[in-house]
């Protein structure tokens, strides 16, 4: 009978700290990211939805947001930079003309992608003050 209020007190306790700080929960939520679009040309709107699409089929749980950027020019197409964390990770001229075939795009969100978690990782490691005396 002992036992049985000992093991009531502790399947209370387990339940009533998972209540305070879902955090401990084994069922952790996380986030997703998105494409934000900050397109303006039907060129710039075909390019982000390349690329969004390409990078939700290769990195569907990616927690990185990014930004797609475009700045028409008549001259020359439209500049587009893409953008995460508030740093600029890829900046390049969209011509009228070009085609942005699947295998292009692929390797660009790959690149895009490698280095949003490269700049993550060197933040987490800066803004850490037992890593930061050491090394930097």
């Amino acid at each position: 009978m002992n036992w049985q209020r000992h093991t009531l007190w502790w399947v209370v306790l387990l339940v009533s700290l998972w209540a305070v700080n879902p955090a401990l929960a084994s069922d952790e939520e996380q986030e997703m990211g998105v494409v934000v679009d900050q397109t303006v040309t039907p060129i710039g709107k075909r390019f982000y939805q390349q690329f969004a699409y390409q990078r939700h089929y290769l990195y569907p749980d990616t927690p990185f947001s990014v930004s797609i950027y475009e700045q028409p020019s008549a001259r020359s197409g439209s500049i587009i930079t893409i953008k995460g964390a508030d740093t600029e990770l890829a900046r390049f001229v969209l011509s009228f003309a070009s085609n942005w075939e699947d295998a292009r795009v692929q390797s660009l969100v790959q690149s895009v992608e490698n280095q949003v978690r490269r700049l993550k990782l060197l933040n987490a490691l800066v803004d850490n003050p037992d890593l930061a005396k050491d090394g930097y």
